[in-house]
């Protein structure tokens, strides 16, 4: 395996609007550096829309992309680990579809690889040199409670949300081989793992502009802190790694 052929993963339901503009991009990114990438995957979670369409219709241009009908939506994390399992490349990002980390991060990130031989690369919001654009004040509150909470479990330097991420493909294939968590804390597991396991992790700042139509509301982020402490005990229990710490440790 080629450890510089890329397969970049793309997640998507119900993006019939926001995905075409995405690959567009991504197609405007190959025009320009035509081996930055040997193959895009889109897997269809079960979309009520004409997402599938979109992307069959830009494929038809764009000889790497290829489609993947979940059949039913089974949720963000199995949609990603199906696409991990089924990625050719020695390297697989995944990006959201929506575009909020535009395509020329992907050259930046594939740099850290190259240079710097992490087994993962994760996009980060809020480390100095990062851009974002502004949440609510209710949004950047929860986001900053829920950073503050993933302190408990040794991943306050990962922006375990973004969903802009890059791994070797042995490394993506050992992290979500048996992964449990298959909708949105799906992240929060495969970042526990990998730092429990020792993983060599870059955080990237990056640019980050929120699109209208986000799938993860205020409120759902705020349930989801509830379930990370079930989940972390689940993963405990079946791999044995280390116990759940009590207090923050800095």
């Amino acid at each position: 395996m080629n450890s510089r052929t890329v397969s970049l993963i793309i997640p998507a339901y119900n993006e019939e609007r926001r995905l075409g503009p995405f690959l567009n991009s991504l197609a405007d990114l190959i025009n320009r550096q035509p081996h930055i990438l040997q193959e895009i995957i889109v897997v269809d979670d079960g979309s009520q829309d004409k997402t599938a369409q979109v992307a069959q219709d830009i494929g038809s241009r764009l000889a790497m992309l290829r489609v993947i009908n979940q059949g039913r939506n089974q949720g963000k994390g199995a949609a990603v680990k199906t696409g991990v399992m089924a990625a050719s490349g020695g390297i697989v990002i995944f990006m959201d579809a929506d575009g909020a980390a535009d395509a020329a991060e992907i050259p930046r990130m594939l740099q850290v690889f190259y240079e710097k031989h992490p087994d993962i690369v994760i996009g980060n919001r809020f480390l100095p040199g990062a851009k974002t654009d502004r949440h609510s004040l209710l949004r950047r509150f929860s986001g900053f409670t829920y950073r503050t909470y993933m302190r408990l479990f040794g991943l306050g330097r990962i922006d375990t949300m973004c969903g802009f991420k890059g791994y070797t493909r042995e490394a993506a294939h050992a992290l979500f081989d048996n992964l449990m968590e298959k909708r949105w804390l799906f992240d929060t597991e495969i970042a526990y793992k990998a730092v429990k396991n020792k993983y060599h992790i870059i955080n990237l700042p990056i640019t980050w502009e929120s699109k209208d139509g986000s799938k993860l509301p205020t409120s759902t982020l705020i349930k989801s802190a509830f379930q990370i402490l079930p989940l972390i005990r689940r993963i405990n229990r079946q791999t044995g790694l280390i116990p759940v710490p009590t207090t923050v440790k800095e």
